[in-house]
C-alpha cells in the first residue's frame, strides 16, 4: 500500500539529477575536450534550454504567462483560498486577474461531497485547473487520474523544497518521487494557556516557565491536578489532546494493507483521554460545540491545543481573556490545505504562476502572515518575519508565536501518514468517547470496537 511519504525517493531523484549535471567521464583526453569546445563554439547563440519565445521569467524560476492566454478555474470549498488569491496574486499580476476565476463550492472540505463535486467539475465547461484539498483528503486526491504532477505547471521539487517545510514536501510527494501537491500554509500546533489562571495557580505566565511544567504528559497531569484543586478545568474536553497524541504514532495505521493498532499511540490516547474524563480534568465539551467555544472566554479552562489557523477570531474565540502559547508535551500539527493541478488544465503556465506565488514567492509568503495572519509554508519568509518582529497576536497577550510555530514546523514528521488516516482517526475518536463514558469497559474492548468500526467502513484494509 502506498504511504505517500517518500522523502528518500525524492532525495534520490534530486541526487540523480545533480549527478547527471556534475559527473563526467574523467577519462576524456585532450582531443575530446577540444572537440567539445568546438561544438560549444559552433552552437553558441542557439540556447535550447532558454524559453524559445523569449518569455519573462519570474525570479528566474517560472515563466510569465501571456495576458492573452486561456482562462483557468480554481476550486475550493470556502472563500479562504479565494481571498488569498485576491490579496496575493491579483494584486501582483492585475493583467492576469481576469484569467483566474475562483469557484467557491461552499461545502465541507472534509466530507465525500467535496471530492464528488471536484470529480463532476472535471467533465464540465469549468474544468478545475487548480483545486484545493484539505490535508485529510489530499493523499486520496493525489491518486486520481485527473491530477498531474506540479512539474507540468513548472513547479519543480527543488523549487518548492528550497523554502517549504520538509514535512509538506514529503506529504505532497508520491511513491514515484513526483511532487503532486503543495501548500501555502504550515500548520504546527502549540498549547495555548490562560494567562490569568497561570499566574494564579502556577505563579507565572512566562512561556518558558510554563513550558517547563508541561514538557511531558506526566507534567501535564500534575498541572491538571493543580487546576482541579484550584477550581479550574485543565482542558475543555477529553478529545482536546487528540492531535498531539496522534502525532506520537511510531508506525502507520496501515502496514502491508493491514490495520496496525500497535503504533505507540492507540492505547495512550484511550488511556489519557479516559484519565482526563474520570478525574474531572475537563468540562467534557466536544470540539466544535458551542460549549467548547464558550469555554475559551469564560475563564473556566486553563488551556487549549491550537494551531496556526486556529488563531482566527472565528475559531479561537477568547473575547477579553488573554492567552499565551508554548509547545506543550509534544509537537504536532493539525490540518492544512494543499494545491493540486488538473491534468487537462488549458493554461498550465498560468496555473503554475498562481501556485508558485502562493507557495514559493517569498514576498507573497511574508505578506500572507503579515496581512492575513496565515502562517506561511516558507521558512525563508518566516525567518524574515521573526527578524522583523512581525506577528504579535493580541489574544496571545501581545506575544509573537511565530518563532514557536517555526520551531514546531521543523519537527513535524509525516513518515507514518497514510491515505486512510482521517477515517481511522475519526473511528478512534468515537471509540475513545465510548470508553470514556463506560459504554466500553476496558482498553481491550475499545480496541476491539475500533477494529470493528474500521472493518465496517474501510473494506480496503484487512483487520485481524
Amino acid at each position: 500500500m502506498k504511504k505517500f511519504k517518500k522523502a528518500m525517493a525524492l532525495s534520490l531523484a534530486l541526487a540523480m539529477g545533480l549527478s547527471l549535471v556534475a559527473c563526467g567521464d574523467d577519462k576524456k583526453d585532450d582531443k575530446d575536450t577540444t572537440e567539445a569546445e568546438k561544438d560549444t563554439t559552433e552552437t553558441a547563440g542557439d540556447d535550447t534550454t532558454a524559453p524559445d519565445d523569449g518569455a519573462e521569467m519570474i525570479n528566474g524560476e517560472i515563466k510569465m504567462p501571456s495576458a492573452d492566454g486561456e482562462k483557468i478555474y480554481v476550486y475550493s470549498w470556502n472563500d479562504e483560498l479565494g481571498n488569498r488569491i485576491d490579496t496575493h496574486f491579483r494584486s501582483r499580476y492585475p493583467e492576469l486577474s481576469d484569467l483566474v476565476v475562483y469557484e467557491n463550492l461552499n461545502v465541507s472540505g472534509t466530507t465525500d461531497e467535496y471530492p464528488a463535486k471536484i470529480a463532476g467539475a472535471v467533465d464540465s465547461d469549468k474544468y478545475p485547473s487548480i483545486f484545493a484539498a484539505d490535508e485529510s483528503l489530499a493523499l486520496n486526491f493525489m491518486e486520481q487520474n485527473y491530477v498531474a504532477p506540479l512539474s507540468e505547471a513548472g513547479i519543480t521539487a527543488e523549487m518548492y523544497a528550497e523554502s517549504a517545510y520538509a514535512y509538506t514536501v514529503d506529504y505532497g510527494t508520491n511513491d514515484a518521487g513526483e511532487l503532486m501537491a503543495a501548500t501555502w500554509q504550515a500548520t504546527p500546533g502549540i498549547l495555548c494557556y490562560n494567562v490569568a489562571i497561570a499566574e494564579e495557580v502556577l505563579g507565572t505566565k512566562d512561556e518558558a516557565e510554563v513550558q517547563a511544567m508541561l514538557s511531558d504528559w506526566d507534567g501535564f497531569f500534575e498541572v491538571a491536578q493543580k487546576m482541579k484543586d484550584a477550581g479550574y478545568y485543565m482542558v475543555s474536553g477529553p478529545d482536546e489532546v487528540k492531535y498531539p497524541l496522534l502525532a506520537q504514532k511510531t508506525s502507520p495505521w496501515v502496514v502491508d494493507g493491514k490495520l496496525n493498532v500497535d503504533n505507540g499511540m492507540t492505547k495512550d490516547m484511550l488511556e489519557l483521554s479516559k484519565k482526563i474524563y474520570d478525574e474531572g480534568y475537563s468540562a467534557n465539551a466536544a470540539q466544535w460545540s458551542s460549549e467548547w467555544t464558550a469555554n475559551m472566554s469564560n475563564g473556566t479552562v486553563f488551556c487549549f491545543f491550537g494551531t496556526t489557523w486556529y488563531m482566527s477570531d472565528t475559531v479561537f474565540v477568547t473575547e477579553d481573556v488573554l492567552y499565551r502559547g508554548c509547545t506543550g508535551p509534544t509537537g504536532y500539527y493539525w490540518g492544512g490545505s494543499y494545491f493540486l493541478l488538473g491534468k487537462d488544465c488549458p493554461n498550465k503556465e498560468l496555473a503554475g504562476l498562481v501556485i508558485y506565488t502562493l507557495t514559493c514567492d517569498e514576498e507573497a509568503m511574508y505578506d500572507l502572515y503579515a496581512i492575513d495572519g496565515d502562517f506561511p509554508n516558507n521558512s525563508i519568509a518566516v525567518e524574515k518575519l521573526i527578524a522583523d518582529g512581525v506577528g504579535a497576536i493580541e489574544k496571545l497577550d501581545g506575544t509573537n508565536p511565530c518563532a514557536a510555530f517555526h520551531e514546531g514546523a521543523q519537527k513535524i514528521d509525516l513518515s507514518n501518514s497514510t491515505a486512510f488516516d482521517s477515517q481511522i482517526n475519526n473511528c478512534l475518536s468515537t471509540v475513545s468517547g465510548m470508553y470514556n463514558t463506560g459504554e466500553l469497559s476496558s482498553v481491550e474492548d475499545a480496541i476491539a470496537e475500533l477494529k470493528a468500526q474500521v472493518a465496517g467502513s474501510l473494506t480496503a484494509i484487512t483487520v485481524e
